[in-house]
């Protein structure tokens, strides 16, 4: 009987604080091929603090952190760069270097990570601008471009070592609902035809449900719902509901009144 394929994400009981504040409190999560999982929650809750964990950026007080086969704790320099070439990141604000043009910011993870030649980046590079309808806009800097358009070449960038796991942080910061809708009908596009595994965080409702397949919700430190997208809108648990609905009457608003009160 053959074993059991891993997880391509999955978070052990994680533990992170930085300074006094504690951040995660005994995090797990479990994530599978193909999925697209969004991670919900409050503005500050540790969203992003669990992509960074992931890429091996944050180094975590105590748990596990796996990608596929790998504890990327335990990892050395070395593997730890080998496993990031399997994992693509579109950053916020696009986080596109602004001495660098279009084409240059796409490349740049082929120059770094890779032994290709010029002419072999150029092509990939162009197939995945095509990709997301940015190839026309190869030579602009960053500075001439849209929010909309940053965003693109972030995912043309994520897409260009062929990654297994994309992380999208808050992928609809900053634009409009129209432009929203447009990247957020891409990235379900892309990750499709592309057969990849994605974790989205954000805090946009209409993103959330309309990107993601899976969803966790985290509150406090801890994952305190995960499931599938149809049934986290029927939720029962009111800290979940009470986000979805965006209501001010719950236990969130509650807890926030109780910790203010005891500082």
């Amino acid at each position: 009987m053959s074993a059991p394929r891993p997880h391509m994400v999955e978070l052990r009981d994680v533990h992170l604080s930085f300074d006094e504040k504690k951040v995660l409190d005994g995090v797990s999560l479990e994530v599978e091929p193909l999925d697209r999982l969004v991670v919900m929650g409050q503005s500050g809750s540790g969203k992003s603090t669990i992509l960074r964990l992931i890429l091996g950026i944050l180094r975590l007080q105590s748990g596990s952190v796996f990608f596929k086969q790998f504890e990327i704790s335990r990892l050395n320099r070395r593997k730890l760069q080998q496993v990031r070439s399997q994992i693509g990141m579109v950053y916020q604000y696009s986080a596109l270097l602004s001495s660098r043009n279009v084409r240059d910011n796409v490349a740049l993870p082929l120059e770094e990570l890779t032994t290709k030649s010029r002419e072999e980046i150029d092509k990939i590079v162009d197939e995945k601008l095509a990709l997301v309808g940015m190839l026309d806009a190869k030579d602009q800097a960053p500075s001439e471009l849209s929010g909309g358009m940053k965003k693109r070449v972030s995912l043309a960038r994520a897409l260009v070592m062929e990654p297994e796991l994309i992380l999208f942080d808050e992928p609809s910061a900053g634009l409009d609902p129209v432009i929203a809708t447009v990247i957020d009908e891409l990235i379900i596009s892309l990750t499709e035809s592309s057969k990849v595994t994605s974790i989205i965080v954000t805090h946009e409702m209409d993103s959330a449900f309309r990107i993601g397949t899976k969803m966790a919700m985290l509150y406090q430190g801890k994952i305190i719902e995960q499931g599938e997208a149809e049934a986290f809108k029927n939720s029962t648990n009111p800290v979940v509901a009470q986000f979805l609905s965006g209501s001010t009457e719950g236990p969130i608003l509650e807890g926030s009144k109780d910790a203010i009160a005891t500082k």
